[in-house]
């Protein structure tokens, strides 16, 4: 039974949200509707994990960045690649 890192989660979350912003559209407006949802779901996710990392207990000898910072740094990364293809693609339409 494979047992999957964390690291292996993130790059399975990247390309399948690649993935799903590279669906092609029939129509200019809905390419243009696709876009704006890859790219709205894309800030809504990274707005999420930073809700959800605010509430971590940090020790107080922690020296390093705030973890909410860490974390919405980590899934902007990861949404990366699949809202600059939608903001791509969606320029290419207009």
């Amino acid at each position: 039974m494979p047992v999957f890192g964390s690291l292996t989660v993130l790059l399975v979350v990247a390309v399948v949200w690649l993935s799903i912003s590279l669906i092609p559209m029939r129509s200019i407006a809905a390419g243009r509707a696709w876009g704006m949802i890859v790219l709205g779901v894309s800030v809504f996710l990274v707005l999420v994990a930073g809700l959800f990392a605010s509430q971590a207990e940090v020790s107080d000898s922690y020296r390093g960045e705030s973890p909410t910072f860490l974390v919405m740094l980590v899934a902007a990364i990861v949404l990366a690649p699949g809202a600059i293809v939608a903001l791509v693609r969606r320029g290419k339409r207009d």
